[in-house]
């Protein structure tokens, strides 16, 4: 008796599972490039940003080495994208489709400047401070 409840209850949660994956809309992805503006006014491509897809679900990637990005099984509707990397930042929205890729180029500008030294930099400061005292007077 128990063994044909479970049974019944398997094959009705599959069932139900079925359904929901019938009823459900596809997804859409992003994918794209990150880059920003070199010394000379071309564009350079920016490795390892971290990118933020916000919408009614957060994902999160980072860009390979030539700048690419792809992120998949986004919900359709507007995707607001965050791009953050040390001391640049971007953000825009892209409309998402579904069943389809949308295609965005992110060129990230220079973030504003928060602080000017940091306390990895005070302790490096510090250190190279000290191993000078010694070096000299020894």
């Amino acid at each position: 008796m128990r063994t044909s409840i479970a049974i019944a209850t398997a094959m009705l949660l599959f069932l139900g599972l079925d359904l929901a994956q019938r009823n459900s809309s596809p997804l859409g992805s992003i994918r794209g490039d990150v880059f920003t503006k070199g010394t000379n006014g071309e564009p350079a491509v920016l490795p390892g940003v971290a990118i933020v897809f916000h919408g009614p679900i957060t994902k999160e990637t980072e860009s390979d080495a030539m700048g690419a990005f792809v992120a998949d099984d986004i919900l359709p509707g507007t995707c607001q994208v965050e791009t953050n990397a040390p001391g640049v930042y971007e953000a825009l929205a892209v409309q998402i489709s579904a069943g389809a890729s949308s295609t965005v180029l992110i060129e990230m500008n220079v973030s504003a400047i928060t602080r000017t030294t940091s306390p990895q930099l005070t302790t490096l400061e510090a250190t190279v401070c000290a191993f000078s005292r010694k070096v000299h007077h020894a």
